[in-house]
């Protein structure tokens, strides 16, 4: 069987656990990263079949998968390809993601056999979920793509009535109209070596002005500010900091754990 890894990963946390299971599934796996706009422009409407298996992750936002991948997601087809999912969220909640994840693929001809949540750093504070995922995450990773292996055996020899029922509500979770906000550049720190625009998964940052930023394209990943080698980007909007001062007061005593579904 031909195994799949698509993920959109900004600050490299879905990345590292979508790999970690992908490992323990083969030693061979193609990767569609789809972080960077460019790769998904030459990524666009891959088709699967039932010879293959696909492992698809994504980084939680605001408890759903991100608006974007949505529409990008949508021209991608399936023939009851096996199909896993997984989501990865700051230590807050996932909420609705994951079912939101399973339904938009299970749509377009992918069959659910396995789906599981996980915890990485949040994106817009170092103080939630520290370093995540850790050794234990990874571990973690590791034994649910090693049970994805007994599921997948079952599915190949006459499960393909399999459902999978993963946590999650209807209607999903509202999407909230985000606040108008752009990362600032101290202009002390930088020194105009270009990462903010290179990481940008959406080309809002000008390549020829580090420091001007279109606010209709950036989706607050923060992937240039965790990037930056200076630590020159930061977001300061107060709408941006209240945010990040309730994660840290709610979400830094309990340690999440990843929740699994087969």
């Amino acid at each position: 069987m031909n195994i799949n890894r698509i993920f959109f990963s900004p600050t490299g946390t879905t990345d590292k656990i979508t790999e970690q299971i992908a490992m323990s599934l083969g030693e061979s796996v193609k990767d569609y990263d789809l972080t960077l706009l460019k790769n998904r422009i030459k990524y666009e409407k891959l088709n699967f079949t039932g010879d293959d298996l696909v492992i698809v992750g994504v980084p939680v936002y605001g408890g759903r998968i991100p608006e974007f991948l949505e529409n990008y997601f949508s021209v991608f087809k399936g023939n009851n390809t096996p199909t896993i999912f997984t989501v990865v969220y700051g230590n807050r909640d996932y909420d609705d993601a994951l079912l939101d994840l399973k339904d938009l693929f299970e749509k377009r001809g992918f069959r659910g056999i396995a789906a599981g949540a996980f915890i990485g750093e949040h994106s817009y504070t170092e103080k939630v979920a520290t370093a995540r995922p850790d050794a234990v995450d990874l571990s973690l990773a590791a034994e649910f793509g090693e049970k994805c292996k007994a599921v997948l055996t079952d599915f190949e020899t006459g499960g393909k009535n399999y459902v999978l029922n993963v946590k999650g509500n209807y209607p999903y979770k509202e999407r909230k109209p985000g606040a108008s906000m752009v990362p600032q550049t101290n202009s002390e720190k930088c020194i105009d070596c270009g990462v903010c625009a290179q990481v940008c998964p959406m080309e809002a940052i000008d390549f020829n002005d580090y420091k001007n930023v279109d606010a209709t394209k950036c989706i607050h990943c923060c992937s240039c500010v965790k990037k930056c080698p200076e630590h020159a980007k930061s977001f300061n909007h107060e709408v941006f900091l209240a945010i990040q001062q309730r994660l840290i007061d709610t979400c830094v005593l309990e340690r999440k754990e990843p929740e699994m579904f087969f």
